[in-house]
């Protein structure tokens, strides 16, 4: 992406650029987040990947399965939020619940390469920004929707000697863990987690979201991917992650908007700006207090030796 937004930006040959990687690769890196809304969103006209993939990884089957959703964007509009940003994909669907109420589910994917402690801040703000626009003045809160996360990362939620499960599901839930609200949850696949032990620990692990992690893995890694293909959704998969799928510009925009990259970056060195300040006072200290030690010895050593003249 970067060289191709350099190329269109110089006066290059994109073309030239994107057939030189369609030698080396047939398939694209589907966790790029402009790559997963294109594929699993069929190019926003074919929503069945990404209503599998949702399904799997929300562990919904049978009548509770998410049908038929509706492509959302932007994610809202309005409210009292001034921070721009959203999930990679949003899905929505109406239905009725058990008593025939309308009700809507609001489904978001988020792919996250880079772990950072503030991360999980901006889950909840994704959260939090749906739940803070969702009234329209004189509803009542029976008109709450509910809203449902769903964070594809490439990094440990939990490390391994803590957690072994690499799905994880946050509610809100009281002091006695009785469930506060259904309306709202967090739903944690750690990708990296699972595919290193895909072959070990997980190597029973026949669920719907775990075969999604292997097709996913062997597309990114031009592996074969023969074990897939009795599969409908996993061959819509393999055709729409094909690198001749995929038209020049969408690169370039996606090289032209990598803001959550960017803000992230700044994020770490800041951070890390400020441990190393911190590095820094404390040496200082350190080397201060170690100074005034050794000034305190000296003096007690001139006590002695004045004592011992005298004695």
């Amino acid at each position: 992406m970067e060289e191709i937004h350099d190329a269109k930006k110089n006066g290059g040959d994109i073309h030239e650029i994107i057939e030189r990687y369609h030698r080396l690769y047939k398939y694209v890196y589907i966790y790029n987040d402009l790559c997963a809304k294109e594929i699993l969103t069929g190019g926003g006209k074919d929503l069945s990947l990404v209503t599998n993939l949702a399904n799997a990884a929300l562990r919904l089957t049978g009548s509770d399965c998410i049908s038929n959703p509706t492509l959302e964007n932007p994610v809202v509009s309005g409210g009292y939020v001034y921070k721009d940003i959203e999930e990679d994909i949003l899905i929505s669907r109406r239905r009725l619940d058990e008593k025939d109420e309308p009700v809507v589910d609001r489904i978001g994917l988020e792919i996250q390469h880079v772990g950072y402690d503030a991360y999980n801040n901006r889950l909840l703000f994704y959260v939090a920004r749906h739940v803070g626009n969702m009234l329209k003045k004189g509803d009542f809160y029976d008109k709450m929707q509910n809203v449902h996360i769903i964070s594809f990362q490439m990094f440990d939620y939990l490390p391994w000697k803590v957690s072994k499960r690499y799905v994880h599901n946050v509610r809100l839930l009281d002091d006695e863990y009785h469930t506060f609200s259904n309306q709202q949850s967090l739903t944690i696949v750690e990708v990296n987690k699972f595919l290193t032990h895909a072959d070990t620990d997980y190597a029973q692990d026949d669920s719907r979201l775990a075969q999604w992690l292997r097709a996913i893995d062997a597309l990114n890694n031009n592996d074969d991917f023969s074990t897939f293909v009795n599969d409908r959704h996993f061959q819509c998969l393999q055709k729409y992650a094909e690198v001749s799928t995929f038209a020049p510009e969408l690169f370039v925009k996606a090289g032209e908007h990598m803001k959550d990259d960017v803000e992230v970056a700044a994020y770490i060195a800041r951070k890390e700006g400020r441990e190393i300040g911190r590095e820094e006072e404390r040496a200082k200290y350190e080397a201060e207090k170690e100074e005034m030690a050794a000034k305190f010895e000296a003096r007690i050593r001139e006590l002695e030796a004045l004592l011992a003249q005298k004695g």
